[in-house]
C-alpha cells in the first residue's frame, strides 16, 4: 500500500483545469439494458449491430443480482447455496448475459460489467416499503459471493457445464449503481431531521470491500483489470428528507471516505456512526479499504437532463454535472492528500448521460437541443483530461412504466434514446441526435471575431483511425458548400480553427464511409463585423 508520502502539489490539490491534447482519446461507451438483455436474441442482436455501426467501442451492461440469484423474491436463502459457484445457478439463468458478452466481443466491442442491485430479497433485511425491499441493506457478503460467480464465469478460462467454448474474459467492472439513490441503495439516511446521518455511504463502503477481494480472488485487479468506484447519480442533498431520498455525491464521498464536511477525519460519535475509526486511525482506514484508494477510476453520472451541459445545477458546490466536474476531481485530490496516498490523479469514467426530449417527454428538452447538447457534452468531456469515458444512455427510449397515465407516463422512464420507443406513435423512427451521436460536431465559440478564425471541434465516431472531413458552410440563404477537407486524428477526432468567409452563417461536417455520405448537425454562428 502507497501511504504516508508526499502530498499532491498544489495544482492538484486545486484542481486546476488541464485541456486535453489532440490526440486524446475518449472511449465511446453505451447502454441500453432494455434491449441488450432482452431474452428476444432478434432485439439484442440488432441493438448490437447498431451499436457497432455507430462506432461504440464499450457496452455497459447491468449485472442484475436478482435476475440470477435464485428465489429472488422470497425471504429464504435456498438450503445449500452457494452464490460463488456460478454452477450453482439455475439453468439458463446466465444464457442472456453470456450471448450479450459474446456477442460484443464478436462485433470487436467489449464490456463494462456493473454487478448491481436490486438483489435478492434473502440477501436484505429490515425493508422499508415494498418498493425498496430488494435494496434495503443488502448483505456484502451474498453481493460478494454472487461478484465472485461472475468473476470465475468471465476469467477468460472457464467453460460453462455441458458447453464446449470457454466464455471471454471480463477486464472492466464497475461496483454497484448510483449508491446514492435510494431506488439503487436503502436506506440512504438513519434518522430523521437534524439528527439524522448518512447510512448509504457505510453500507456502499462495506459492500465495495466485498465485491473488491471477490474479483481480487477471482484473478480480476487493477494490474489486469480497470475497476470502477462510484457510479454516483448527479443530484440529491445533503440533508434528509425521507430515509430514501437521494444523497449529494458531495455529500456521500466525504463519508464514504470517513471525513466531515470540512474534509476532516471523522473522530468520536461521528465516526462511530459511519463505522469509521472513532480515533482518525487515517493509515488503518487506507490499509482496510484498498478499494477507496487503489481504484483505477471513479465512475460518475453528469446527466442534466433539461439544460445545457454547461449550465451549473442547482446547488453547484454539492450537484455534479457536466458543468462542474471539476468539485468532483478536486475533492478526490483533496481526499487522497488526506489520507497522504501518492497516486496518479485519478479519472473520471462518466458511465452514463443522455438528455430526456419532448416529444415524448413534454418535461424534456426540444429534440434539437438533444442533439446539440449530446454534442457539447462530449466536447466538455473530451476538453477534461481527467475523464476517461463518456456514455450515452439508451439507444431506443424506455417504454412507459406499466399503469402510468398523463405525463407521468414518460417521466417515469427514460426518454433519452437516440429513436423513439414503444407508444411513442413513432416507435424506432430515429432522433436528429441519432446523426449527432455518430458525427460530433461542436463551435465553442458562435460569435467569430473580425479575423474570420473559427474554432471547431468534431468526432467521427466509427473512425478507429485517421479519416477525412468535409467542412461545409452557409450563407444567410442557399445551401450548404463545401469549403474544406480536414483531416482527423487517429482517434476519430478534429480539432481547429479555420479562417471563414465573412458571409458565412452556418456549418456542418459530412463524413463518407463506402457510398454512405453521413452529415452532422448545422451550428449557425455570427461573424463580427469591423
Amino acid at each position: 500500500m502507497r501511504r504516508l508520502l508526499p502530498l499532491l502539489t498544489a495544482a492538484l490539490l486545486l484542481g486546476l483545469p488541464a485541456a486535453a491534447s489532440a490526440d486524446s482519446r475518449l472511449e465511446a461507451m453505451f447502454q441500453d439494458d432494455p434491449r441488450i438483455l432482452s431474452s428476444d436474441a432478434k432485439v439484442r442482436n440488432a441493438t448490437l449491430d447498431e451499436a457497432k455501426s455507430l462506432g461504440v467501442q464499450r457496452i455497459r451492461v447491468t449485472a442484475f443480482w436478482n435476475r440470477f440469484a435464485p428465489n429472488a423474491q422470497g425471504t429464504e436463502k435456498p438450503a445449500g447455496f452457494d452464490g460463488s459457484n456460478p454452477d450453482a445457478y439455475e439453468a439458463g439463468q446466465w444464457d442472456v448475459l453470456d450471448a450479450v458478452i459474446t456477442g460484443a466481443k464478436a462485433r470487436g466491442m467489449t464490456v463494462n460489467l456493473n454487478p448491481s442491485a436490486p438483489g435478492p430479497k434473502w440477501a436484505g433485511s429490515a425493508f422499508i416499503e415494498d418498493r425498496l425491499d430488494q435494496v434495503t441493506n443488502p448483505s456484502p457478503v451474498e453481493y460478494a459471493a454472487f461478484v465472485a460467480a461472475l468473476g470465475k464465469r468471465y476469467s477468460g478460462t472457464f467453460t460453462p457445464a455441458g458447453g464446449s467454448a470457454v466464455l471471454p474474459r471480463i477486464d472492466y467492472w464497475s461496483i454497484w449503481n448510483e449508491p446514492n439513490q435510494g431506488a439503487w441503495l436503502a436506506p440512504q439516511w438513519v434518522g430523521t431531521g437534524s439528527s439524522a446521518v448518512p447510512a448509504a455511504p457505510q453500507r456502499y463502503r462495506v459492500l465495495l470491500a466485498g465485491a473488491w477481494s471477490a474479483l481480487e480472488l477471482t484473478g480480476h485487479t487493477v494490474k489486469t483489470d480497470t475497476i470502477l468506484v462510484g457510479d454516483t447519480a448527479p443530484k440529491g442533498k445533503s440533508t434528509v428528507t425521507s430515509v430514501a431520498s437521494a444523497m449529494s455525491p458531495i455529500t456521500f464521498q466525504k463519508r464514504l471516505y470517513c471525513l466531515d464536511d470540512r474534509l476532516q477525519l471523522l473522530k468520536g460519535a461521528a465516526a462511530k456512526a459511519q463505522d469509521c475509526s472513532e480515533n482518525g486511525d487515517a493509515a488503518g482506514f487506507v490499509a482496510a479499504n484498498p478499494a477507496l484508494f487503489q481504484m483505477t477510476g471513479y465512475a460518475h453520472h453528469p446527466y442534466e437532463l433539461g439544460f445545457k451541459p454547461d449550465v451549473a445545477p442547482e446547488d453547484p458546490k454539492e450537484n455534479v454535472t457536466t458543468a462542474n466536474l471539476g468539485l468532483l476531481t478536486d475533492q478526490l485530490d483533496r481526499i487522497m492528500a488526506r489520507y497522504a496516498v501518492d497516486r496518479k490523479p485519478i479519472p473520471l469514467y462518466l458511465t452514463e448521460y443522455g438528455y430526456q426530449t419532448n416529444p415524448p417527454d413534454k418535461l424534456g428538452v426540444s429534440l434539437n437541443e438533444q442533439a446539440a447538447y449530446i454534442n457539447e457534452g462530449e466536447y466538455i468531456a473530451w476538453r477534461n483530461s481527467r475523464v476517461r469515458t463518456l456514455s450515452q444512455f439508451l439507444l431506443v427510449d424506455d417504454a412507459p412504466k406499466p399503469g402510468t397515465t398523463g405525463s407521468a407516463k414518460w417521466n417515469s422512464s427514460f426518454q433519452t434514446g437516440l429513436h423513439y420507443g414503444p407508444e411513442s406513435g413513432k416507435e424506432g423512427k430515429a432522433k436528429p441526435a441519432l446523426d449527432a451521436y455518430r458525427l460530433a460536431f461542436f463551435l465553442p465559440q458562435r460569435t467569430v471575431p473580425t479575423t474570420r478564425k473559427l474554432k471547431l471541434w468534431g468526432r467521427v465516431r466509427p473512425a478507429r483511425s485517421v479519416t477525412t472531413v468535409t467542412l461545409q458552410l452557409r450563407g444567410k440563404t442557399g445551401s450548404y458548400k463545401t469549403f474544406r477537407r480536414l483531416k482527423t486524428n487517429k482517434y476519430g477526432f478534429v480539432n481547429t480553427t479555420v479562417r471563414v468567409r465573412s458571409s458565412s452563417r452556418a456549418a456542418r461536417l459530412t463524413w463518407k464511409s463506402g457510398s454512405k455520405t453521413f452529415y452532422s448537425r448545422g451550428v449557425s454562428f455570427k461573424v463580427r463585423s469591423k
